[in-house]
């Protein structure tokens, strides 16, 4: 899943959407890309927030990658990032 500035209102109902089909199934995990975002909103953060706890409940890693330098400092002290760019889930 993808989080664009232009987007952000769709992009965050399919991540809902992305969550809830991937802890329906627990086939996979999810890995969100925020390198479309130009600095993230609090939107964005809540809900990067939300699906990272719903993965951790439900048994499935979660990951976000394409962090700026700009982003990773908010991203990292909301908890979001473990790495200066989280590649793999956690």
């Amino acid at each position: 899943t993808s989080l664009h500035d232009a987007s952000l209102a769709h992009d965050l109902i399919t991540l809902r959407s992305t969550v809830a089909d991937v802890l329906r199934t627990r086939s996979a995990w999810v890995l969100v890309d925020v390198s479309g975002l130009s600095r993230p909103s609090s939107c964005a953060v809540a809900a990067l927030l939300w699906a990272k706890r719903s993965c951790a409940r439900g048994g499935v890693d979660f990951g976000v990658r394409g962090t700026r330098h700009a982003n990773r400092d908010v991203l990292r002290r909301c908890g979001l990032l473990s790495r200066p760019d989280s590649l793999e889930p956690s």
